[in-house]
């Protein structure tokens, strides 16, 4: 079974961020648009630049947390010349703000600390208590759960001291979240409800969103998902109004979670990548991390093993960057979990060990559970049956101390495979019953709501039946009247079925009949080309013949300019008619491959031994990679034409060096062929593969050949049902590539 142990409380510790009133000119800032303040910024003299610098500084916090850090600095440095201790105390909260969402504690610690000396100083309360309340942040985030619990508590009684009530629902708000994290939900739900009361009497739509998707957080790690996704829905409904990214990111990462604890994967994917795409945006690096991890465990899920170490890889790199212990230790639980699943004991353990022990250190009850249970699953792969019923317990009594009803399913489901395995049919027995009452519990609902709702559908579905029972008649008349337009709309598409299919039928005729005629005159067409191959070798001799008369009878001297350009003439005629010959072979007879045992490497170190000395400037280098020998099933002799060819078609073509590398895949081989030459163009590189087909520019016909090298290569590579294509060289020449599997069949 996959576990996503808590998540839907993890993945919401942004969010809460989003709501805090660090100072007074909050709520006045919003209605003015960023451009409006730059523009402000750029009018007003030293005196007023603080004040506008504060109020940019707040703006982008959440957005553009660095272009919000680049303000706070000129905004430091003007209340230095025209000093205000309430502007330097918001500038300060900001910034720590700020770096919490870059990850950086340690420099928004140093910022909470000058903010509340300055507040204390100067008697400073609405400063102190945002000062507190970041500093519980900072501690929560670091994972040190009872220091932020003591800052938000402390928070909250400066709070009630403030005229408004927006910082007691904030606050109230942060210690539901601390509570619920260590793992006691009663708790948690008490805090969020009273913050949503004050929230709704203040009418302020933002900090409704977060309460609503908090308590359905509640709702989903008690496994009440279909409660949980209303509250969602409720949340995500505000979001899109208020077009607020960072909790749109949060928000449908909860419901992509919802969804796969309903196991609907493909809407749990849906939502987690939109979620991903809004993290990205904003350069969350917190929440793109969480929603990997996610993304990760959903793949597990569907079996997608590479998919899940990709993504759980990918936030394991991010969770290093943050430095958050939590995160890293659950992803490290979740990869074990792909391991597990893999039968790999070594690489899960590898993972799941440490995990354990920095959970238990930091008494994160919620995942203590999953950390447990992912280890006694190690022991079972390790044959340490005892070892692993002694964790699985452990397992299941944290997870019903913190009433995670999908961990206490599970525990009871592995205990029961862990007794049947050890044939303790008793014990095996008992825990399957607890199993399948947790889990018929979990797919019926658990609110007296719902119930009131089926109870009352139930009565309305009594009295509809009971008018169902008097029209019994009348519906039986009805149906026989559909039936008979039933059956005779079965006859009208039986005979247009009929029809259609005889026009296909007749269509299907006249393209074969089109077919076999272009067969017939291709063929005839290729039978031609070599009738007419096969008849200039003859007239060709005859030339070659009295031409080498004439030289040696000292007609024609052999080196004269004009005898040289003959020879290579008739030289270049002879060899486009062979391999126009060979090209017409290879295109009608596929029996012209002969399959034998092959040492690739050893093939492809004599061609390029036999280009050594034709071109002696030329760097030929063989790499091989993938496990050697590499043996193949193949024709030898075409096999080699087909390399040689594209060796000596790089060799012409390279100014220093041709690079040959062997790729063995084990059911597959790929061969490549690189040179530093000119390269080709992108737009030709389908042409250059037809027969008779050179390049202009700097491959040019100076360079020899007829331009059926990389044809009749092609087709050799094709008739071993493989294929040829030119890339991109990372040497900026030309590379063609063969790949094609280790055993080939005749086509």
């Amino acid at each position: 079974m996959v576990r996503l142990p808590k998540a839907l409380l993890i993945t919401y510790t942004f969010v809460s961020l989003l709501i805090l009133p660090i100072c007074s000119h909050a709520q006045s800032s919003q209605a003015i648009t960023n451009a409006s303040l730059e523009a402000k910024l750029i009018a007003s003299d030293a005196s007023q630049k603080a004040e506008i610098l504060t109020q940019l500084v707040e703006y982008y916090r959440d957005n553009e947390p660095t272009k919000s850090l680049d303000f706070a600095k000129q905004a430091l440095e003007q209340l230095t010349r025209f000093p205000n201790h309430k502007l330097r105390v918001q500038v300060l909260n900001n910034m720590a703000w700020a770096y919490i969402a870059i990850g950086d504690y340690d420099a928004a610690q140093h910022c909470t600390d000058e903010s509340k000396s300055i507040a204390q100083a100067n008697n400073y309360e609405q400063g102190l208590y945002a000062a507190k309340t970041m500093q519980g942040i900072i501690y929560w985030r670091a994972a040190d759960y009872h220091s932020a619990l003591k800052q938000f508590e402390q928070a909250l009684v400066l709070a009630k001291n403030q005229p408004s009530q927006h910082g007691i629902a904030n606050t109230t708000n942060y210690i539901a979240i601390i509570y619920q994290i260590l793992g006691e939900p009663k708790q948690a739900l008490r805090y969020f409800q009273q913050a949503l009361e004050i929230q709704t009497q203040l009418g302020e739509e933002k900090s409704i969103a977060v309460s609503l998707n908090n308590i359905a957080n509640v709702y989903g790690t008690s496994g009440n998902y279909s409660l949980a996704l209303e509250y969602q829905l409720k949340s995500l409904k505000i979001r899109e109004k208020l077009n607020d990214f960072p909790g749109l990111a949060q928000v449908l990462g909860n419901i992509g979670l919802t969804y796969f604890f309903l196991e609907n994967d493909d809407l749990a994917l849906e939502y987690l990548q939109r979620s991903l795409g809004y993290y990205e945006s904003i350069k969350d690096k917190l929440g793109v991390a969480e929603t990997l991890t996610s993304l990760g465990t959903v793949h597990l899920r569907k079996n997608q093993y590479e998919a899940a170490l990709h993504q759980l890889n990918l936030a394991i790199g991010l969770a290093n960057e943050l430095n958050d212990d939590v995160m890293l230790a659950r992803i490290k639980i979740d990869i074990a979990s792909v391991y597990v699943a893999l039968n790999d004991p070594i690489n899960a353990e590898a993972f799941a060990k440490p995990a354990l022990t920095k959970i238990t250190d930091l008494q994160v009850n919620p995942l203590l559970a999953n950390a447990l249970l992912v280890n006694a699953k190690i022991a079972k792969l390790n044959n340490t049956m005892d070892f692993a019923i002694k964790l699985v317990k452990q397992a299941l009594k944290v997870a019903e101390n913190v009433d995670d009803k999908r961990l206490m399913r599970d525990s009871y489901e592995f205990i029961y495979e862990l007794h049947k395995q050890q044939n303790n049919f008793s014990d095996a027995l008992l825990a399957l019953e607890h199993f399948k009452r947790i889990n018929d519990g979990m797919f019926n609902s658990q609110s007296d709501q719902r119930i009131s709702f089926l109870m009352s559908h139930f009565e309305a579905e009594k009295r509809e039946q009971q008018i169902k029972l008097l029209k019994t008649d009348q519906q039986l008349k009805q149906k026989e009247l559909e039936q008979q337009h039933l059956i005779r709309y079965t006859w009208i598409a039986g005979l247009t079925g009929l029809f259609i299919l005889t026009i296909l039928l007749i269509n299907r005729l006249h393209q074969r009949k089109i077919h076999h005629s272009l067969n017939q005159s291709i063929k005839s067409q290729r039978e031609l080309i070599q009738a007419i191959a096969h008849e200039f070798r003859s007239p060709l001799a005859k030339v070659q013949l009295a031409f080498d008369m004439l030289e040696d009878q000292g007609l024609i001297s052999a080196n004269a300019p004009l005898s040289l350009k003959i020879n290579n003439g008739l030289s270049e005629l002879e060899k486009l008619i062979k391999e126009a010959l060979d090209f017409i072979q290879l295109e009608n007879n596929h029996d012209l491959i002969q399959l034998s045992s092959v040492k690739l490497g050893n093939l492809l170190s004599e061609v390029l031994e036999a280009h050594v000395d034709l071109y002696p400037d030329i760097d030929f280098e063989l790499c091989e990679k993938g496990p050697q020998p590499c043996l193949i099933k193949a024709d030898k002799h075409q096999l080699t034409r087909a390399v040689s060819n594209i060796v000596r078609n790089a060799a012409r073509f390279a100014t220093n060096k041709v690079k040959v590398t062997l790729i063995n895949h084990i059911d597959s081989y790929e061969i490549s062929i690189e040179d530093d030459g000119p390269g080709i163009p992108v737009n030709e590189r389908l042409r250059v593969l037809e027969p008779f087909v050179r390049l202009d520019l700097s491959r040019c016909r100076d360079s020899g050949g007829v331009g059926l090298g990389l044809s009749l290569a092609k087709k050799i590579i094709e008739l071993h049902n493989g294929t040829l294509t030119i890339e991109e060289s990372s040497t900026n020449g030309a590379k063609i590539a063969l790949k094609a599997p280790s055993k080939t069949t005749k086509k």
